[in-house]
Parts: structure tokens; C-alpha cells; sequence
């Protein structure tokens, strides 16, 4: 491929520093150029933390770096992972030199340009357009608030644009020592622009200012239009823009008729899966998600399909384990009961050489990833997420299905605008086999979020969820979770839903309306009882807010009793729990050693 680059960086017209940072290379020799392509970079050091010049600059680097010193045999997508952990890597690490005290973090975008395609990657909120023929398409996705907003229809492009939260990112490089970054590929033809800038720049031009400029100049002449048509538009960030004119693109290369393959990378040492393996000649394994202590989940290219999937993966060590492997499929079991646009969705695979599950392949982040980058959420935000997971609960409990551990760590936030309720594997079936597990663990609910009766080891119903969603509303609008500053032993926690109720919203943040109150306290009641008789009841006044009626359910409130006073019989009652359960661990063991009799 052949390009006609130019790019432009300036502090703005009203700092003095520039926290933004551009690079580009590509190979000299015409044959290296051809196997390799070439690659532009654009950062956008994060204001208000440390160093933000000194993250971009690393992270452009960094990037750079690694994609010169790999070989062309890898693809795009793989070299994209590299590069971005790489950068990562590089400002979390240089930020905790400082021990943690210094916090750095940049958006970055990369695109890799090779034959007659791009691939971009990026994390945060700077941009990758393509133009063609005048008509502009975004390749990259805002990790941003307002970018959040702008997809649920809560705000508009306009007043995204002048809104107090336009600067939050929800995800950027550095942040975090794992990164997951977004990949959008597409062809290219003769002709086409590829556009990188900062937000300072699309802020205050127009994505129609932008097309018309870059086809009607040339790539250096359309940076200085452009940064200069954002000065007089009134911008007050840095500006950066890069543009790349497609001069000539070049097809792959096929041999007697027949497309040239690399051989595939060899298998790892062990049974572990692994990024660059085909499970079952079926899943192509892209990249890792996420690892927990039990499982991995892989980003996959369902080869029949040609779609994205994540795909779940136990450890092998738990895969003879009778009670995780029960759980294992009953979460896939359940998945298939269950069919609505705001639940995940499962994948049916006929042969499996090991267990796993496959789901949907989901771009967004989760709930608790947004509440990280913005606490507390503007009201309207929060009653517009907590509607549409009460509308998918509801589909979930007309099946019969209780989720038993809603928390924002499984409500994933999606980037068209929908949101999925994740991980079923320790919700209840009205006809399911019931599995049993002992204990408090992660499989009776997650202590900031549990309802009182499944501290007291009941298996709850529909109106666990309900007090579960509630709780989650209350840590939205509130900023902290219902029984925060209690403790930090989760027995203290326990006890405080137990034996009280939690702060009146309300006295925590006094922006939280009186009717959104009523709401969350009659979500939140301990006794099952007094709550909502069903979560379309919630979804529905949650609708309606401006009509419920205030019942005084804030002055009722009671302070959650000492832990010494009744406390203690939740934790000897877990203690108890997991004893019975090791002895039985432990003699169920004995009897294996053993083996049969001879």
C-alpha cells in the first residue's frame, strides 16, 4: 500500500503544554513495506493526572517500537494486542515507579495499514475516520461518558459536545495493568483518507467540516485547515490530526490460483488453551478477555459463522470437579431458556472436546467498570440503566429464572446502546436440578448486593433480584454501595442488611430525588415481603418516577444493630458451613485414594 501521511500537533491556542502525542512509520525497502505496511499512532495524555505529555509520548513510542521489532508473519490483530499491551504496560509501569502516587494515563489509537485493508485499534476517546468519496464513517468507538450517553439517547451530539462529564474516559491506556482495546478492520481503496485526531479537534469541527477538507486538500494542507478551523471555532485543548491520502492498494498475493497460508504457530506445552489455537476446528482463538481463578475467556472467530465469540474456558484442574462442573452447565442450560436483546446470548456447539461455553461477543464494558470512571451517575442515567435491567429481568422471571447475583460486575454496558445481564451460574430454574453449595461464596451472591435472606442461607426468589437491582440504583445515584463504611469484614456487611437498613440516599447525596428515594428503599426492604411484588412493578414506577407517591419510607429506617450483638451467629454460621463442607471434601477424597476394592 502506498500513502501520502502528514500530521500536525499544536498545545491549542489557549495551554501551554501539549499532552498530545502523533507518530507514524512504515518500512523503506519496497519488499519489507509490502509485508509489513505501516502504522500511524495518535495520544491524548488524560488531564488532570500526572504527567499526561509523558503518558502520550510513552504510549506512541512504546507502540512504534514493538510493531518494528515484530515479524510480518503476524497478523494485524495480533500485532494490535501486542502493541497495546506493550503501551500499557509501559505507562502503568513508569506510573507506579512513583508508587502509585502519580497516576498516568492516555488514549491511544493505532492503525495498521498493510495490502488493501486497515485495521484500527484505540482506547479512549480519540478518533479513526475513514473518507470516501465525501461520505465519513468513524472506525473507532468513544470510551467515554458522554459517548455512553450519546448511544442509550440520553444526550445529544450537541450537548455532548459542552457537557461537564465530555472529558471521562471509561477506558484508557495506563489505567489498569490489563487493557482491552476495540479493532475495527476495514478495505481500502484508491483515493480513500484515513483520518486520526483528539477530541480537541472533533469537538469543534464537524465530521462533514472534516470529509470536505481532506478530499479537497492535500494531507499536509487539510491538517493546518483543520487545526486552524478548531482554533476559530473556539477550541481550548490541545489539537493533533493525522491524514493519510491512499495513493495505491495491493491485493494479497495468490499462488496458482490458491490463497498462500502461514502455518499455524505451534501448540503450546500443556492442555491450557491459547491465542492462536482453533478449539474443536471450530473456535479460532483471537485474544484474551479476561482470567479469573477458575476460567479464561477468549475473544473467538466462530469459523462457521465468521462472527465474533467469546468463548469461556475452565481450568483443567476444575474439570473434575463434579460441583464446578455441574454449575458450568447449568449456566449454559439456563442461558438457552432465555431469549431477549438485553440478556447474553448463547452460542449451541455440538461437539466439544472439554468443557466450555460460547456466548455472544459483546464491545462495551461492564457496569462496574462505568461506575469506576463516574460516581455518582446523573439520575436520569441511572433510572434509564436500571429500567432496561429490570424489562430483562423480568423476561428472566417469567421463565422461571432467578439470577441469585446481580452486582455491576455482570451488567454489561454495551456500545449500540443495549446492556446484557451476564453470568448465570448460580441462578435458580423453577425446572432446573438444583445444585447445592455450602459456604459464603460467590455461588449464595456477592456480599454488598446480597438480599437479608440469602445471608440467612435461604435460596431467595424474584424479590432477591428485585432487592439486588435496588441495591445497585442506590450505588449508582449514591456513589458508594448501600451499607459502605460499615466494614470491610464482609460479616459486618452481612449483618448490617440483616439486622437494618442502609443510609437514606437522600443523606448521602441530596441531588437524589425524594421519588427515586421511595423507589430504591421499597426495592430494599429487608423483609421479601414489603418489597416490589414483581420488578415490573419497579420497571414501571422507575417509568413513571414523577408520579410515585412518598409512603415516608426514609424516616423508617433502622440503624443496622452492633456486630457483637447478633453478627456473630452469621459468621459461626459460615464457619460451621465450610467446616462441614471440608470434612466432607476431605473424606470423599479418602475413599478416592483408596480406589477400588481388588
Amino acid at each position: 500500500m502506498e500513502v501520502t501521511y502528514a500530521e500536525l500537533s499544536s498545545p491549542g491556542p489557549v495551554r501551554e503544554n501539549n499532552e498530545d502525542f502523533v507518530g507514524f512509520w512504515q518500512p523503506q525497502v519496497i519488499e519489507e513495506k509490502r509485508s509489513h505496511g505501516a502504522v500511524a499512532a495518535l495520544a491524548d495524555g488524560v488531564g488532570g493526572l500526572d504527567r499526561g505529555e509523558v503518558a502520550s509520548r510513552l504510549a506512541v513510542e512504546t507502540a512504534l517500537a514493538t510493531f518494528r521489532s515484530e515479524t510480518a508473519e503476524k497478523t494485524p490483530q495480533q500485532l494490535l494486542t501486542q502493541m497495546f499491551n506493550a503501551a500499557n504496560l509501559a505507562v502503568y509501569d513508569r506510573a507506579m515507579e512513583n508508587h502509585g502516587r502519580s497516576p498516568m494515563a492516555t488514549t491511544l489509537c493505532l492503525v495498521i495499514l498493510r495490502d488493501d485493508e486497515i485495521v484500527v485499534g484505540n482506547v479512549g476517546d480519540s478518533r479513526v475516520y475513514l473518507v470516501r468519496k465525501g461520505e465519513i464513517k468513524q472506525l473507532s468507538t468513544d470510551h467515554s461518558y458522554v459517548g455512553m450517553q450519546q448511544k442509550f439517547g440520553l444526550i445529544s451530539e450537541q450537548d455532548a459536545k459542552t457537557s461537564e462529564h465530555r472529558s471521562v474516559l471509561t477506558r484508557s491506556v495506563g489505567q489498569d495493568p490489563m487493557i482491552r482495546l476495540d479493532v475495527e478492520q476495514s478495505t481500502v481503496f484508491k483515493g480513500d483518507r484515513v483520518v486520526l485526531c483528539s477530541d480537541g479537534l472533533y469537538a469543534h469541527v464537524a465530521d462533514a467540516e472534516i470529509a470536505e477538507i481532506v478530499m479537497r486538500l492535500s494531507p499536509a494542507q487539510a491538517c493546518r485547515q483543520l487545526v486552524a478551523l478548531a482554533e476559530q471555532h473556539g477550541t481550548d485543548d490541545n489539537l493533533s490530526v493525522q491524514v493519510l491520502q491512499i495513493n495505491e492498494v495491493e491485493k494479497k498475493s495468490y499462488y496458482r490460483g490458491l490463497p498462500v497460508y502461514h502455518e499455524p504457530p505451534p501448540a503450546p506445552k500443556g492442555y491450557e488453551i491459547q491465542p492462536g489455537q482453533t478449539l474443536d476446528e471450530r473456535f479460532f482463538i483471537t485474544e484474551t478477555i479476561s482470567r479469573s481463578g477458575m476460567a479464561t475467556i477468549f475473544k473467538a472467530t466462530d469459523l462457521l459463522t465468521r462472527e465474533d465469540v467469546a468463548v469461556k474456558v475452565p481450568f483443567m484442574e476444575f474439570e473434575s470437579d463434579p460441583g464446578f462442573y455441574s454449575r458450568f452447565e447449568r449456566e449454559e442450560e439456563i442461558g438457552f431458556l432465555l431469549n431477549h436483546p438485553y440478556i447474553l446470548k448463547f452460542v449451541p456447539v455440538e461437539f466439544r472436546s472439554r468443557p466450555y461455553i460460547v456466548t455472544e461477543y459483546l464491545r462495551g464494558y461492564t457496569l462496574a467498570h462505568l461506575l469506576n470512571s463516574v460516581r455518582p451517575l446523573p439520575e436520569k442515567d441511572a433510572v434509564k440503566l436500571a429500567g432496561r435491567i429490570c424489562e430483562a429481568l423480568a423476561h428472566m422471571h417469567e421463565h422461571g429464572v432467578i439470577h441469585r447475583d446481580l452486582k455491576p460486575q455482570n451488567i454489561m454496558i454495551c456500545f449500540d446502546g443495549t446492556i446484557r445481564i451476564m453470568d448465570f451460574g448460580i441462578a435458580k430454574a423453577a425446572e432446573g436440578r438444583r445444585v447445592t453449595f455450602a459456604g459464603f461464596t460467590p455461588a449464595v451472591g456477592t456480599p454488598d448486593y446480597m438480599a437479608p435472606e440469602q445471608v440467612k442461607g435461604k435460596r431467595g426468589d424474584e424479590r432477591t433480584d428485585i432487592y439486588s437491582a435496588g441495591a445497585m440504583l442506590y450505588e449508582m445515584v449514591v456513589g458508594v454501595t448501600p451499607f459502605s463504611g460499615e466494614s470491610e469484614n464482609m460479616f459486618v456487611i452481612m449483618n448490617a442488611r440483616v439486622t437494618g437498613d442502609p443510609v437514606a440516599p437522600r443523606k448521602r447525596n441530596p441531588k437524589v430525588s425524594p421519588q427515586l428515594e421511595e423507589v430504591i428503599l421499597h426495592a430494599m426492604e429487608r423483609e421479601p415481603k414489603h418489597r416490589y411484588d414483581s420488578v415490573a412493578t419497579m420497571r414501571h414506577e422507575l417509568e413513571h418516577l414523577e408520579a410515585v407517591q412518598l409512603t415516608g419510607r426514609c424516616d423508617r429506617l433502622k440503624a443496622p444493630s452492633p456486630w457483637k450483638n447478633g453478627g456473630r451467629k452469621i459468621m459461626w454460621t459460615a464457619v460451621g458451613a465450610v467446616v462441614v463442607t471440608l470434612v466432607f471434601l476431605l473424606f470423599l477424597f479418602l475413599i478416592l485414594q483408596r480406589g477400588p476394592a481388588h
